[in-house]
C-alpha cells in the first residue's frame, strides 16, 4: 500500500527544493568573481570598473584582461600600463574601488575577469562597468552594465537587427573550447538564414554586429538564440543612429522538458530549466490525482552530468518529508532530447527509500 501511494515521489524530486552539492573549483564563483565580457579603451572610449567587499576581511584578487584568440590584454589602469594583462588587487572590508581601464591610441576591445584568489566566505565581491564616451572633449555618452553570469543557453530579443552588438567570452576554467550556435528569428518566430556556428577557443573573445554574423538578412524586430555545451559569456549593446549606446545584458533562458518516469502514478509531468553559472534552477509541475502542484528544485552541472536535489513536503495529502536526487546519464546539454536519468528519494518519517528511471524530452 506504501509503494502505490509514493509511487509519483520520484517524478517530483526533480523540481521540489533546493541544496546543492559539492562544488568544483573549475567553475565561475558568484559573488566571488566577476566577468564583464566588453571592456573598450582608447579613442572615444575609457571603461571604469567598480567593486565593492561585503564580506569582513580582506577580497585579495587578480584582474585579467584578454583580446582576440585569448591573448593578454595590457591596457592602462588607474594610469599604469600592465604588464601581462593583469593586475592585484585587494579590497577592504566594505571598501569600494573604480579602476579607470584607458589608452592612449586608438579604440581597442577585450574583456575582464576579476578573479579571487581564495574561496572563504569572508569576502564577496559586487560590481559593475560604465562605458564612457567622448568626442575630443567632453563625456557624451555613458552606459552602465552588470557582471555576465555565464550560460549554456541564452535569448536576446531585439527591435532592430542593425543596431546590435554582441561580444562573447569563453573563459571556461576547465580549459575547453566552446562552438556556440546560433539562431536568428524575426519577430513571428520565424528562423532567418541557416544557423550559424561560432567556434570560440579557450579564454576567446568576439564582438560584431548581428548584420555582420548574418549577412545578408534584412530584419528589425526579433530575436536571437544562443546555444553552447561550454558555458559562456555575453553581452549586447543597441545603438541608435546618433551614436548612443545602451546595454543589453545576456542571461541565461529556459528549456522545458515534459516527463515519464518508471511510475505509472504520475498522469503528467514538465520541468522547466536554466543555469546561473555552475547552479542550475528551475520548476516542476506534477498532476497526481487530478491536481497540479509547482515546486522548484535547484542543482549543478558536474563533470558534464546534471545533478539536481531537492528537499521539503511532497505533494500527497499526508505530508510525508521528502528528501531526494537525480542525475543523468552521461553528458547533458541544453539541446539534448531525450534527456534519461536515475533517481533517488527517500521519506523521512517512514524510512522508506525509493529508486528508478526517468525520460525528459524537450519540447520545441
Amino acid at each position: 500500500m506504501r509503494r502505490i501511494k509514493l509511487a509519483w515521489i520520484p517524478a517530483v524530486l526533480l523540481f521540489a527544493g533546493m541544496a546543492f552539492g559539492q562544488i568544483s573549483p573549475y567553475n565561475h564563483f558568484p559573488f566571488k568573481d566577476l566577468i564583464f565580457p566588453q571592456v573598450a579603451a582608447g579613442g572615444e572610449y575609457q571603461t571604469w570598473i567598480t567593486v565593492t567587499n561585503r564580506g569582513t576581511v580582506i577580497w585579495n584578487g587578480t584582474l585579467k584582461f584578454y583580446r582576440g584568440a585569448g591573448v593578454p590584454w595590457s591596457p592602462v589602469v588607474d594610469a599604469v600600463p600592465l604588464a601581462g594583462g593583469t593586475l592585484a588587487i585587494s579590497i577592504s572590508p566594505g571598501a569600494t574601488t573604480t579602476y579607470k581601464v584607458t589608452l592612449p591610441s586608438s579604440t581597442e576591445a577585450g574583456y575582464v575577469m576579476v578573479q579571487a584568489d581564495d574561496l572563504d566566505l569572508t569576502n564577496f565581491l559586487e560590481g559593475n562597468l560604465t562605458y564612457y564616451i567622448s568626442s575630443g572633449g567632453p563625456i557624451t555618452d555613458s552606459v552602465g552594465v552588470p557582471p555576465s553570469m555565464p550560460f549554456v543557453a541564452s535569448s536576446l530579443p531585439f527591435e532592430d537587427f542593425n543596431a546590435i552588438a554582441l561580444a562573447l567570452v569563453n573563459a571556461d576554467f576547465e580549459g575547453r573550447a566552446a562552438s556556440v550556435k546560433l539562431k536568428l528569428f524575426s519577430d513571428a518566430n520565424v528562423p532567418q538564414g541557416p544557423t550559424k556556428s561560432l567556434p570560440l577557443g579557450n579564454m576567446e573573445h568576439t564582438a560584431q554586429y548581428l548584420w555582420q554574423l548574418f549577412p545578408g538578412i534584412s530584419l528589425g524586430r526579433g530575436r536571437l538564440e544562443i546555444e553552447s555545451y561550454v558555458p559562456i559569456s555575453g553581452i549586447a549593446l543597441t545603438q541608435v543612429a546618433g551614436g548612443q549606446l545602451s546595454s543589453l545584458p545576456l542571461g541565461s533562458t529556459t528549456r522545458t522538458y515534459s516527463i515519464t518516469t518508471t511510475s505509472a502514478e504520475v498522469s503528467f509531468a514538465r520541468m522547466t530549466l536554466w543555469t546561473e553559472g555552475f547552479f542550475v534552477n528551475g520548476y516542476f509541475a506534477a498532476t497526481i490525482n487530478g491536481s497540479t502542484r509547482l515546486f522548484a528544485v535547484m542543482g549543478q552541472i558536474i563533470n558534464g552530468e546534471l545533478h539536481l536535489h531537492f528537499d521539503g513536503d511532497n505533494i500527497d495529502p499526508a505530508g510525508y518529508e521528502m528528501f531526494g536526487y537525480i542525475k543523468t546519464d552521461g553528458t547533458f546539454t541544453p539541446g539534448q532530447t531525450p534527456v534519461t536519468g536515475t533517481y533517488y528519494t527517500t521519506i523521512a518519517a517512514e524510512s522508506y527509500i525509493d529508486s528508478g528511471s526517468f525520460v525528459a524530452t524537450l519540447i520545441p
